[in-house]
């Protein structure tokens, strides 16, 4: 225990807050937000708006509804105008052709989203697969960005060959994760661990939500990866970048991270003690105050607009 800590009061440490009621915040975020479609060159982009202030547009991981980001998103709209899409071949009614669009159209599709909108410079949060989204918009139009963020990012990932060839079958596949065999087993083998028992009720959600992720884009988004490699572009990237990492990540692993890390000119690494690869879930109240500080930093005196004890 540090001096500072010795010296306050028993009387003035409070109790750690409950656990917010995930399934609740679920519902707010769908009563406040906004829904609209950004008609495309290759599909209509659903997107979901919620927020006032400096814009902030989360590109999403690869298997995951924006029900997921739901808390995370209610906390940063606080202080952004927040901005979540869903990817091509997510909604039925998309009409994207899958073998047609490439990652980089994928890039193109937010800097689409952000015209559509009239948006000016734009704060960019890429999660897991939505990282490589984040990096390459940063390296081809730097400028637009102020600050972006990554949690479990990664600019390059190995696949083997029955791994490669798995995803191309995968992409003829209908229906959605639901279908496939021994999907929960390997979500609780990589996952259920970090999710203790006092937030235990979100784990049943987490994977409700993961069951609803069509098959067939999902596949096309791993496929995508099993072509990319952005490590050449990321000394090319000028902008500050905030780094999360859950530090007992079992999905992207350290190794990936500190590849990142020492890739980008102004990265900042934040390894995030006992967490795992669905910060979003398990912690988003924490990853919401992070980014938040990041982006917009409060003043020494305290940010304008909170109140004061």
């Amino acid at each position: 225990m540090n001096e500072t800590e010795q010296a306050l009061p028993t009387e003035t440490r409070q109790p750690c807050p409950a656990p917010a009621d995930f399934a609740h915040e679920v519902a707010e975020y769908d009563r406040l937000a906004t829904q609209d479609v950004f008609q495309g060159p290759r599909h209509r982009m659903h997107y979901r708006m919620l927020g006032q202030g400096p814009p902030l547009i989360l590109s999403p991981g690869i298997a995951s509804t924006y029900r997921g980001y739901a808390l995370l998103l209610n906390k940063l709209s606080e202080r952004f105008q927040t901005i979540v899409y869903e990817y091509p071949g997510d909604q039925p009614d998309d009409a994207a052709k899958l073998r047609q669009i490439s990652h980089e159209h994928m890039v193109d599709d937010v800097f689409g989203l952000i015209d559509h909108l009239n948006l000016g410079r734009v704060f960019l949060v890429g999660i897991s697969f939505g990282s490589t989204i984040t990096l390459a918009a940063l390296h081809r139009e730097p400028r637009r960005f102020p600050k972006a963020a990554v949690q479990g990012g990664f600019a390059f990932r190995s696949f083997s060959r029955a791994e490669r060839l798995a995803l191309r079958f995968g992409r003829l596949m209908p229906g959605t994760l639901a279908n496939l065999p021994m999907r929960e087993p390997v979500l609780t083998y990589n996952g259920k661990s970090e999710f203790p028992k006092v937030i235990l009720d979100r784990w049943p959600l987490y994977v409700e939500e993961n069951a609803l992720t069509p098959i067939a884009p999902m596949a096309h988004r791993l496929d995508l990866l099993t072509h990319l490699d952005l490590r050449p572009l990321l000394e090319h990237v000028p902008n500050e970048v905030l780094i999360l990492q859950g530090a007992e990540d079992r999905i992207v692993s350290r190794s990936l991270h500190d590849e990142l890390c020492a890739g980008l000119p102004s990265a900042r690494s934040v390894i995030m003690p006992l967490l795992g690869h669905q910060i979003h879930y398990t912690a988003p109240e924490a990853m919401a105050h992070t980014i938040s500080e990041f982006f917009l930093p409060c003043a020494p005196g305290g940010c304008p607009n909170e109140p004061k004890d």
